[in-house]
């Protein structure tokens, strides 16, 4: 079972890699609720989260981003799983050039739905330094490290 979300995570960098919205979007439940990072509040749904996801991708231009997952957690089993991970997003040059970077923790709630785990929830998030309302945006950075103002 771990393995099978696993795949989930794999499907979900390479369409991100590859910038296919469609694919992206195909890893996740109609009913989906997502709490992301950037932007909106939340979606309700997937035909709201669709509209971040194509913008999202469709303003890469020539770049891609590569995602890097690191302790990566796996719970539960039968119908029903949950995964966790620090997520690391590079943006890379179409010579392979390092752009920016940023890392984030990232949730899921996974279902199967007609024998393929799809993801039920999404949770994505930054700390915030209390001090300054900023969120670090790497898990190495101090208080002069990368952030985004909230």
């Amino acid at each position: 079972m771990s393995d099978e979300v696993r795949k989930v995570l794999n499907a979900y960098r390479q369409a991100v890699w590859d910038r296919d919205a469609k694919a992206l979007l195909a890893l996740y439940t109609e009913d989906v609720v997502v709490f992301d990072t950037w932007d909106s509040w939340s979606y309700p749904d997937r035909a709201a989260w669709t509209e971040s996801v194509k913008a999202w991708l469709g303003g890469l231009n020539d770049e891609r981003v590569q995602v890097t997952a690191e302790e990566v957690r796996v719970v539960g089993g039968g119908e029903a799983a949950g995964l966790s991970a620090f997520l690391t997003y590079t943006a890379l040059s179409p010579e392979g050039a390092k752009l920016r970077s940023m890392q984030n923790r990232l949730s899921w709630q996974l279902v199967k739905h007609e024998s393929q785990w799809r993801i039920a929830q999404e949770h994505t998030s930054v700390p915030i330094a209390p001090e300054s309302l900023m969120g670090h945006l790497s898990r190495d950075s101090d208080e002069d490290g990368p952030t985004l103002r909230e």
